[in-house]
């Protein structure tokens, strides 16, 4: 019994996770590797050499056997659990250890969490060390229910996951529909044949495949255009009711499939506008990758999942192509997945998306970061650190052989990296390791490390994000080489958010060299900063880290920031907002001006820099767009280069 180094718990305080990848029973096999910690210098040096992403239908020059899920007793459209068929096969191929496709026919398949099982996850095929692996779905239809994962790879190598779709008989979110509003209360429309409810003693419950939940008051109730389908203008998590307090309270049936709810209502929206009610956050992402590499997913659409889409943690060169979450509209749905789309941490090598398109996730589109683990104890000799994690377990980032960088945690600056040489002990959230070399003397207690060795390039190119998830487009922090370019952004919330922080989720990554160049930005952040407030975002792109300048000599966090040749359509001023940033330039990007929505944000110029050094500000164009402006804060006059248009 293999006990994962990947295992997550389902919630790891408030922040992500539901990254359960599980506890891998490994058959014998010489088709199994499993590696503990860091990847030597031998396996590094070999994938370097030319055996890297391998296509889908080739793993080298290996020859792949077809093994069909019909010929362990599967066939689609039968409505029987599919679970036990497909674990059938996964093993029959990781005892062949050979190169193989696992190949379904069209149709629906449907996979069951064991009845009644709501306190946790499951995962309906676990992949442990496979290498050379095509599930190949065919056109397929998988169908979850309950509280489900349905592909949890670990220390897998050439893995592709391919054409099928993914969505839940029964989603953890509800959908409504407001049918009158009046004071102190709201009717809702709900569809009891797809999303079952019972009031017991006044108050609602809804019903699921084995669960029975409430609305969550940590989650949304987010509201929805019913003409275009997007997040509704100006609003955000809670539009009826904060922490969702109304649909808690007290409940009556007023007619059928109408219910009407009793408490206070902070805002009245109109007749029509459609409500999704989140019955949880985390529960379950729909695939978890852990210590793979070389993982391709390929034309994969996902209609819900009971989290985050797909989750990744430590893994080496990702591609997504045509992957997307969206919202199932044939079922009526305004909703996809309960989380983010996509969030990786801790990954190295290059991660692409090509062609992907992302909607009505209950998150960001896509979340790529390292993490800040919290110094709690140094020793006399400075070598050995015990590593405590506010937000993500120590021993889940690093492992022997990684070099770490330590980080201040007034500037957020890093110092000189040094190697962890061993891992001495585990204990809850906490890691004891060992330097190389002794710390700096400028390092204490409640200082951060960050890993060094895994930080990822990032290729973003040829997607879609659209206006019908919650918060923002896309959030990237990594020092490595990041490019965004040909895509089409209509965020409700900032289209591209560039942070790392040490005061809330601990996310990592200051940029060093990022490219944003010929996307096109309609209309983004139509419920950003709205009503004064932060809320998604200040700005088209919002660069904040946590750390705030404090003069005009304070550092900066990320550095080399290029946004250039880009089509802004906005229908408010911000453009830009940006803290702390090094070597920023906004040059020939063409501006223009609409009408589309009122003008709400907070921020009322084009851009407000603080802290910023070496800003250039050039060759833009104008359209329809009233003169543009610039706020500084500490900063010196040499600090911006600015040519007015």
């Amino acid at each position: 019994m293999k006990i994962s180094r990947y295992l997550l718990p389902a919630v790891v305080g408030t922040a992500i996770v539901g990254a359960l990848v599980g506890t891998c029973r490994v058959p014998a096999s010489p088709g199994i590797v499993i590696s503990e910690g860091a990847l030597s210098e031998a396996q590094i040096a070999e994938d370097k050499s030319g055996n890297g992403m391998q296509a889908p239908d080739s793993a080298g020059t290996a020859v792949r056997d077809t093994v069909r899920i019909s010929e362990f007793g599967l066939r689609p459209d039968t409505g029987e659990d599919a679970t036990g068929a497909l674990r059938r096969a996964i093993a029959a191929i990781a005892r062949s250890g050979r190169p193989t496709v696992l190949r379904f026919e069209e149709g629906r398949y449907d996979f069951h969490a064991p009845r009644g099982q709501d306190d946790r996850a499951s995962v309906a095929a676990r992949l442990c060390g496979l290498q050379n692996l095509v599930i190949d779905g065919g056109g397929a239809r998988f169908i979850g229910h309950g509280r489900l994962t349905l592909f949890a790879a670990e220390e897998c190598r050439n893995l592709t996951l391919c054409n099928f779709s993914l969505d839940w008989q029964r989603p953890y979110i509800t959908q409504a529909t407001i049918t009158a509003t009046g004071d102190g209360q709201v009717d809702l429309a709900i569809d009891r044949a797809r999303y079952p409810y019972r009031i017991e003693q006044g108050r609602i419950r809804f019903l699921g495949d084995g669960w029975v939940r409430e609305v969550d008051p940590e989650s949304y109730s987010t509201a929805y255009d019913p003409r275009s389908g997007a997040v509704l203008y100006g609003t955000r998590d809670y539009p009826l009711s904060e922490r969702n307090a109304l649909f808690r309270g007290e409940v009556r049936e007023v007619a059928p499939d109408t219910v009407r709810f009793f408490g206070r209502v902070d805002r009245k929206l109109h007749v029509g506008t459609r409500i999704a009610l989140y019955h949880g956050r985390y529960l379950a992402p729909a695939i978890t990758l852990g210590g793979c590499r070389n993982t391709r997913l390929e034309r994969i659409d996902l209609f819900h999942a009971p989290g985050m889409g797909v989750y990744a943690l430590r893994c080496e060169r990702l591609l997504l192509r045509e992957v997307s979450t969206r919202p199932n509209r044939a079922e009526g749905r305004c909703f996809s997945c309960v989380a983010d789309a996509l969030h990786f941490t801790s990954c190295r090598g290059m991660i692409e998306l090509d062609g992907c398109r992302f909607d009505g996730q209950g998150d960001d589109a896509l979340n790529i970061h390292g993490v800040y683990i919290r110094v709690a104890g140094i020793s006399k000799q400075r070598r050995r650190l015990r590593l405590e994690g506010d937000r993500f377990p120590a021993d889940k980032v690093f492992g022997v052989g990684d070099e770490i960088w330590p980080v201040h945690r007034l500037t957020v600056a890093r110092g000189e990296p040094r190697r962890i040489t061993r891992i001495v002990g585990r204990k809850g959230q906490q890691l004891e390791i060992e330097l190389d070399r002794p710390l700096d003397g400028e390092f204490a207690c409640g200082d951060f490390v960050e890993n060094a060795s895994w930080t990822p390039d990032i290729r973003i190119h040829n997607c879609r994000f659209g206006r019908a998830n919650r918060a923002r487009g896309i959030l990237l922090t990594s020092p490595g080489r990041v490019e965004v370019f040909d895509n089409r952004f209509e965020t409700a919330g900032t289209a591209i958010l560039i942070e790392g922080d040490v005061n809330y989720w601990f996310e990592s990554g200051a940029v060093r060299d990022m490219e944003i160049r010929n996307n096109l930005f309609d209309n983004c952040g139509t419920s950003a900063s709205n009503n004064g407030g932060t809320g998604w975002g200040e700005a088209v792109i919002s660069i904040t880290p946590s750390f705030r300048p404090d003069s005009e000599t304070s550092p900066v966090y990320h550095d080399r920031i290029r946004i250039h040749d880009n089509r802004i359509r906005t229908y408010d001023r911000p453009l830009i907002h940006a803290r702390a940033a090094g070597h920023l330039q906004f040059v020939d990007n063409r501006i223009e001006q609409t009408s589309d929505f009122p003008s709400s944000a907070a921020q009322r110029e084009s851009f407000r820099l603080d802290g910023c050094r070496d800003v250039l500000i050039a060759g833009n164009r104008y359209v329809g767009y009233d003169k543009p402006d610039v706020k500084t804060f500490h900063m010196k006059p040499k600090d911006l280069t600015y040519e007015k248009e």
